[in-house]
């Protein structure tokens, strides 16, 4: 599914469950859901989150800025060492073409998304936040070295996840943190990946083996109206549950 649509399935359960469980609904608990919807899409590069957390705008600008930098590092260098105007710049210009085929804008994007997240993590520790919290962190500066619909897309993660907010849940009385979480980021497996022809792979590591309940590719005019409706779908249950109560 595409982001948006995994964005609004998972506030929507949200707001079912909370309707259904009679659990208070808050913007916190919307801002929360949202975010967890999209989260397990950190292993790709070009989704909908990784974009939220850098730009692709941003990141191009910094691979440009770095492969010019590096360049006038090595010129410098090389210029010292030989003392030779123009076997300085043909080394500099052999690194230029080496460099450029190497560092690849994707590569840089998940440094930077991991430096994010571990950078994060280095601050809450410093600052004595409970250690639950860089833990968290830690982990998700993983995902984005993750394969696609891997290890982010597993019941393990899921397990994960709901553990680390369950203890962050206790440490700052955050009321169902962690299960207005867990269930956002389940959301985007059980209730979106799930469905889609490529599928998941549910148990991995332990298995790679994936599975599918759907037929439909992601990005198709199909997908997409199917994408609608049920969220249509989703929309009919809150409105049958808020008159119901």
């Amino acid at each position: 599914m595409r982001g948006k649509t995994h964005c609004t399935i998972g506030v929507l359960s949200v707001i079912q469950a909370s309707l259904v469980l009679n659990i208070p609904i808050s913007i916190f608990n919307i801002m929360l859901s949202a975010f967890f919807a999209i989260l397990p899409d950190l292993d790709e590069s070009n989704s909908t989150i990784s974009d939220m957390l850098l730009k692709k705008d941003v990141s191009k600008f910094i691979l440009k800025a770095t492969i010019y930098l590096i360049n006038i590092v090595i010129f410098f260098v090389s210029i010292k060492i030989n003392d030779n105007f123009y076997l300085s710049s043909l080394i500099t210009f052999i690194t230029i073409i080496i460099i450029e085929s190497k560092l690849t804008h994707t590569f840089l994007r998940k440094v930077f998304l991991s430096l994010i997240f571990i950078l994060l993590a280095i601050c809450l520790y410093l600052v004595n936040v409970k250690i639950y919290f860089s833990i968290f962190c830690i982990m998700l500066s993983t995902f984005p070295w993750l394969k696609h619909r891997s290890f982010s897309h597993s019941f393990f993660a899921t397990v994960i996840i709901y553990f680390l907010l369950k203890q962050i849940e206790l440490i700052t009385n955050i009321s169902n943190l962690a299960f207005l979480g867990t269930l956002s980021y389940s959301s985007h497996i059980f209730l979106g990946d799930l469905f889609t022809k490529s599928g998941i792979p549910l148990f991995y590591p332990i298995s790679d083996k994936k599975f599918s309940l759907g037929f439909f590719k992601v990005g198709s005019f199909f997908s997409n109206i199917l994408e609608i409706l049920f969220i249509l779908l989703l929309v009919c249950l809150i409105i049958y549950s808020i008159i119901k109560i």
